[in-house]
C-alpha cells in the first residue's frame, strides 16, 4: 500500500463519518475515508436501517390482523416467512450502503479498505486485509469509530446465546422464549419485533420504569402497551448470572426485594449499553486524550485535545445517535475548511420505534423539577385525534412543556403513530426560541395527526378544542 497524503482524512464510515467526508470534499478538502469493515456502519449494516425494516413488518402484520375491522377479508391466517424477511432487510442494506458509495466516489472521496491506527498527530498507518501496511499524512483527520455493546459481570455475550443487536437483526431462527436484558430503546423496539415475530418476550430492566431517561409519562405509556401485548415486563430486578445450558440460556435474577429467581429462555439479547470504539487506535501517539472510560474528550467544535483531530459520533459520547453524529461530521469538515461551525445540541431529537411510536425533544417534567424550573403543561390525547381514531391508533398523547412566564417551548413528547415525523415542529419551534404559543397559532392541517401539536400547545393555556380542559 503506497504512502498517500490527504487536507481531510476520516476514519470511519458509519453516518457521522461519511457525512464528514461528503462535506469536507464540498468544501474543497483532498478527502479519504477509512473503513475496516462495511460502509455506513452499524447504523446502514446492523443497526438504524435493518431494525426498522423488521419494525415496518411487524407493523404491516397488525395491520394485516386488524384488516377485518375495515371490511376486508382474508382466506387464511397470515404467517411469518423469515427467510423472506431477512433477504428484504439484506436488499435495503445493500440499496443504502450501495448508495453511500456512489455518494463518496462522486464527491471524489477516496474510499480506503483497511485498520487505520494513528502514528503521529499528522499521520496515520493503514493496514488491509493482506497485512499490507501504508502511511497515510494529513493535515485533519477525524475519528468516527462508533461504539460497540458492552457486558455486564456474569453474562457475557456470545454472540449465539446471549447475543448482541447484530445477531437479534440476523433473524436466523426464532425463538420461543426470548430475554432482553435492559429496558433501553434497543432492547425495546427488539421486543416488539421478536412479539411480532412469535416469541414470548421478556424484559429484564434493573431501573423501575422502560426507558428511564423519557418523559415519565411515556415510560409508564409504553409500559402498559407492552403489557397489553403480553410482553412480560421485571422492573426493578437484577441480572446476576447467565448460564449457557442445553435448552439455551438460564438468567438468575433478583428483584427489589432481593429475592431471586431462575428464567429460562432460547435466547437472550443484551441491550445494556455501549462502550466507545477508542482502544488500538494509537491515540497516544497522537497526542488525543479520553476519559476513563474511553470517550474521546473535545468542545463543541468537536476538535479534541490535538487541534486538527477531530472526533464525531458514538465515540465521544453523550446522545448515541445516528443524526447527532451526522451533525458533528458536518460541523468537523466546516472547521477544517476554516468555516465558523460550531455543534448545538440543545434541541436534538430522537425517537424510538417501538409501536405506538415514541419521540421527544428538549426537557421532561423531571429534569424541569431538578432544575428548578418553573413549567406549564399542555396534553393531547390520540383518542380525541379524528385521524387516529379512523387508524384504530388511539393509544398515545402529545405533551407540550412550556416555562412559566415566558411560555418558551421547554420540550416536546410525544408518544403514538408516526411521532418520529411530527417531532419536528417542535425542534424547529425550539431553535427558533419559540413559544407554545407560537405552536398553538399555527394552522395544522385536518385531518392529520399534527392536529394534536396544535391542540397541546393550546391545551397549555385550557383552550383545547377537543377534549375537556
Amino acid at each position: 500500500m503506497a504512502d498517500k497524503k490527504y487536507d481531510f482524512v476520516v476514519v470511519g464510515a458509519g453516518p457521522g463519518g461519511y457525512v464528514s467526508a461528503i462535506r469536507a470534499a464540498q468544501n474543497g478538502l483532498k478527502t479519504a475515508i477509512i473503513e475496516k469493515d462495511n460502509l455506513g456502519g452499524v447504523c446502514l449494516n446492523w443497526g438504524c436501517i435493518p431494525s426498522k425494516v423488521l419494525l415496518y413488518a411487524a407493523e404491516l402484520l397488525d395491520n394485516i390482523k386488524r384488516a377485518d375491522h375495515y371490511g376486508i377479508e382474508l382466506d387464511c391466517e397470515p404467517k411469518w416467512n423469515t427467510e423472506k424477511l431477512r433477504k428484504k432487510k439484506d436488499e435495503v442494506v445493500k440499496q443504502l450502503t450501495g448508495g453511500v458509495k456512489i455518494l463518496l466516489e462522486k464527491n471524489k472521496v477516496d474510499i480506503i479498505r483497511g485498520v487505520a491506527r494513528f502514528e503521529s498527530a499528522n499521520s496515520l498507518s493503514v493496514t488491509d486485509e493482506d497485512k499490507n501496511k501504508g502511511i497515510i499524512n494529513f493535515e485533519s483527520a477525524v475519528v468516527a469509530t462508533g461504539a460497540s455493546p458492552i457486558s455486564i459481570p456474569g453474562v457475557e455475550i456470545d454472540r449465539e446465546n446471549i447475543i448482541t443487536s447484530k445477531e437479534a437483526l440476523e433473524v436466523d431462527k426464532i425463538p420461543d422464549k426470548f430475554g432482553i436484558i435492559g429496558g433501553s430503546f434497543i432492547g425495546c423496539e427488539m421486543a416488539d419485533v421478536y412479539h411480532a415475530l412469535g416469541s414470548q418476550v421478556t424484559i429484564i430492566e434493573m431501573l423501575p420504569s422502560l426507558m428511564f431517561n423519557a418523559d415519565e409519562e411515556i415510560s409508564s405509556t409504553i409500559g402498559r402497551a407492552f403489557k397489553k401485548k403480553k410482553i412480560e415486563l421485571k422492573l426493578s430486578t437484577k441480572v446476576k448470572e447467565a448460564k449457557i445450558t442445553d435448552g439455551g440460556v438460564e438468567l438468575t435474577v433478583e428483584n427489589r426485594n432481593k429475592e431471586e429467581e431462575k428464567l429460562k429462555f432460547d435466547k437472550v439479547l443484551a441491550a445494556i449499553g455501549m462502550k466507545p470504539n477508542s482502544n488500538n487506535l494509537g491515540l497516544e501517539k497522537a497526542g488525543v486524550e479520553y476519559d476513563e472510560k474511553g470517550w474521546i474528550k473535545v468542545n463543541n467544535r468537536t476538535q479534541t485535545s490535538v487541534e486538527n483531530i477531530y472526533a464525531i459520533g458514538d465515540v465521544v459520547g453523550g446522545a448515541l445517535l445516528a443524526h447527532k453524529a451526522s451533525h458533528e461530521g458536518l460541523v468537523a469538515a466546516d472547521v477544517a475548511a476554516g468555516k465558523p461551525s460550531a455543534a448545538d445540541f440543545e434541541h436534538v431529537p430522537y425517537a424510538v420505534f417501538t409501536d405506538p411510536e415514541i419521540s421527544s425533544v428538549g426537557l421532561t417534567e423531571q429534569q424541569c423539577k431538578d432544575q428548578g424550573i418553573k413549567y406549564k403543561v399542555g396534553k393531547f390525547p390520540y383518542r380525541a385525534l379524528g385521524k387516529a381514531i379512523g387508524m384504530e391508533k388511539i393509544d398515545g398523547f402529545v405533551k407540550v412543556i412550556a416555562e412559566e412566564e415566558s411560555d418558551d417551548l421547554l420540550g416536546m413528547h410525544i408518544i403514538g403513530p408516526h411521532a418520529s415525523d411530527l417531532i419536528g415542529e417542535a425542534v424547529a419551534v425550539m431553535e427558533f426560541r419559540g413559544a407554545s404559543e407560537d405552536i398553538a397559532s399555527l394552522i395544522h392541517i385536518h385531518p392529520t395527526l399534527t392536529e394534536a401539536i396544535g391542540e397541546a400547545a393550546m391545551n397549555v393555556f385550557n383552550k383545547a378544542i377537543h377534549i375537556i380542559n
